[in-house]
């Protein structure tokens, strides 16, 4: 009986009435990596599909993908040591409209951001401020060895509302 009721608690978490994102930052040598996970629930799905699928046809063009994703990119703010850094658009993977407006599908943004790889302290300073409905969020840094020099994070801090990730790293030879 307890796994069952444990079973049922974990299938009622599921955030119908939420646009959940999760953002992953990797900090490269070359620039930082964005990947933008974003899972609608079925109670709040139109908010994303009907501004994905903009023509209203049930089917997402490349054009549309791509109109979107930049879209959502424009609301990703990064800073790096105060410099407001510049997104590209890399790719935009979407499942069935479907999919998503049952909320059990997501649909996923990539970009990158370029950056100098110099030795020192430094502050990486991420906004999300994309909220087509009511929305949880998750941002969460890496690192991508390479080059000469090595990162290593000392220390990172969150907004209480979860839209701001800074993160303090160190740059050196390992």
């Amino acid at each position: 009986m307890p796994l069952l009721l444990a079973l049922l608690g974990a299938a009622e978490a599921h955030p119908v009435d939420e646009v959940v994102q999760g953002a992953y930052l990797t900090l490269t040598p070359a620039g930082v990596e964005l990947e933008l996970d974003i899972t609608p629930g079925s109670a709040v799905a139109a908010s994303v599909t009907g501004s994905l699928d903009a023509d209203r046809n049930g089917t997402v063009t490349a054009t549309e993908a791509g109109a979107y994703a930049t879209r959502v990119l424009a609301a990703q703010s990064l800073t790096l040591d105060g410099t407001r850094a510049r997104w590209t658009l890399r790719d935009v993977q979407v499942p069935p409209l479907g999919n998503l407006k049952l909320g059990s599908d997501t649909l996923k943004i990539f970009a990158t951001a370029p950056r100098t790889q110099r030795s020192g302290v430094h502050t990486l300073s991420y906004t999300n401020s994309y909220a087509p409905a009511k929305t949880q969020r998750v941002a969460n840094i890496f690192l991508k060895p390479g080059g000469t020099l090595t990162d290593r994070v000392t220390g990172q801090t969150r907004s209480a509302d979860l839209t701001r990730l800074t993160v303090q790293f160190t740059t050196g030879r390992s």
